[in-house]
């Protein structure tokens, strides 16, 4: 399974339709998450798109949606934008939710700074900002091992 990660695109809709023909000429996307901040920037393009999964971040206003988990063959992705979760200070906060939530990732937005480490196991991931050409790939096996790539334009 190949799947899209942005968030924090902001209504920058031009940025956010090159993200996504440079994500399918690496091979075809199988899901799209999008972390929040532009909750409804993929559905304005107009374009058919892969089977989408969104949280809402601080800046989307009446959405209330602030965390999903996605449970694939062997890994559990929980979603979330970050900004109850203190993510511009620490990542103790998303560790703690992924021990609770049994998550093998968290992946966030809010800072608008790619990242990508593992803490005992458990992947941290943050695209970056969508709005500044920044986006990430992962990259599930069978198995469920998760291989991601943090991208920009």
């Amino acid at each position: 399974m190949r799947i899209g990660v942005v968030s924090d695109s902001h209504g920058f809709t031009g940025r956010l339709s090159t993200i996504l023909m440079v994500m399918e000429a690496g091979g075809p996307i199988d899901q799209l998450i999008h972390l929040g901040d532009g909750y409804d920037d993929l559905r304005s393009l107009n374009v058919p798109l892969p089977p989408l999964h969104q949280v809402a971040g601080n800046c989307d206003f009446f959405r209330s949606a602030s965390m999903e988990i996605l449970d694939y063959p062997g890994c559990r992705l929980l979603l979330t934008h970050g900004h109850h979760h203190h993510v511009k200070e620490t990542r103790d906060d998303l560790m703690d939710l992924a021990r609770r939530e049994n998550a093998n990732a968290v992946l966030y937005g809010h800072t608008h700074c790619q990242k990508m480490e593992w803490r005992s196991g458990i992947l941290l991931l943050n695209p970056g900002a969508a709005s500044s050409g920044q986006f990430a790939i992962l990259k599930i096996n069978a198995l469920g091992a998760v291989d991601p790539e943090l991208c920009s334009l």
